[in-house]
């Protein structure tokens, strides 16, 4: 239920629990978005893949989050809302090389194999 007093503010959380899945070793990744003070969607998510590098997993469960993000952003132009409650969205994450990834372009180059996610975040 969404609370009387939201404010038209997205804000999102992605994290991943890397290889701690005992069958396989296989990681968890998952996002919360709210609306204001409401939960509006979640995700929690068992890959099928096992991974050698927290940071390329990191990067695609903020991919991942990103998505979600762009199809409700779409909802709610849809919806009514106008562009200007939707400019800002806060999305967090905890893994700072991830993190340092988005924010210098120049390392995309040095993480090839996690490009298509670059580029889309």
């Amino acid at each position: 239920m969404l609370a009387a007093d939201s404010v038209v503010h997205l804000l999102t959380y992605c994290d991943l629990d890397y290889a701690s899945y005992p069958m396989g070793r296989k990681l968890t990744t998952g996002y919360v978005v709210q609306l204001g003070h409401s939960l509006i969607s979640w995700l929690v998510k068992k890959q099928d893949i096992v991974s050698r590098s927290s940071a390329n997993t990191e990067y695609r469960a903020m991919a991942m989050t990103c998505c979600e993000i762009t199809w409700l952003l779409a909802l709610f132009i849809d919806l009514g809302f106008t562009k200007d409650h939707l400019l800002h969205v806060d999305l967090y994450c905890d893994n700072q090389v991830a993190l340092y990834i988005a924010r210098k372009p120049m390392f995309h180059e040095c993480a090839k194999h996690i490009t298509v996610d670059c580029h889309y975040i």
